[in-house]
This record gives C-alpha cells, structure tokens and sequence, in this order.
C-alpha cells in the first residue's frame, strides 16, 4: 500500500493572485494615469497619421504636387485606387522623404 502525499496547491493560487493583482494594477496605471491616457492619445493618432486618406480630385491634387515638387513627373503620380503604397514608395525614392512625411504631405493636400 503506497501513500500519496496530497499536493500543496497553496503557492499555486498565491502566485496566481499576485499575478493577476499586478496586471489589474498595471492596466490601471495605463488606462487611468495621465500619461497613459496621453500614451493612447498619441498611439491612435500615430496609427491615422499612417493611412493615406486622399480628399478630392486626383488631378488636381497632382497639380499641387507638381508645382511644389518639379522634379516629380506624371509617371511618379500615378495613382491608383487601393495601391496607394505605390505610389508613396515612389514618392519617397524621389523626394528623399520618410513614409510617414510623404503621408503627412498627401493628406495635407
């Protein structure tokens, strides 16, 4: 006949609780704090700051960007719908500029 011993499943639940303790209190810190809600701020508008939102006639924002940029030609505008990466990567090649500058100046147009 074998005895077993029974399993001390004290730290176990101990650990857990601390655990979880300190991810409720570090979710609280973010969410709450000032500098977290500052944080989340500048995230979101990092993320936006990242999308090509093009407002308006195609044509005439090429304008605009023809005349502030001449070394630009019609083959580095072109645009097409959902391949707006394209046309930012030949923008960047060109001018010299960051992705996230080249983005900026797109949709400051």
């Amino acid at each position: 006949m074998t005895s077993e011993k029974p399993k001390n499943t004290t730290g176990k639940v101990l650990l857990t609780a601390l655990a979880g303790a300190g991810l409720g209190a570090l979710t609280g810190i973010l969410l709450y704090s000032k500098r977290g809600v500052e944080r989340r701020r500048h995230f979101r508008n990092f993320r936006t700051d990242q999308r090509l939102r093009l407002r308006g006639d195609w044509n005439q924002l090429k304008g605009k960007l023809q005349h502030a940029y001449t070394q630009l030609t019609d083959e580095d505008l072109t645009y097409v719908e959902g391949k707006g990466h394209e046309l930012v990567s030949r923008l960047q090649a060109k001018l010299g500029k960051r992705k996230r500058q080249i983005i900026k100046l797109l949709n400051a147009l």
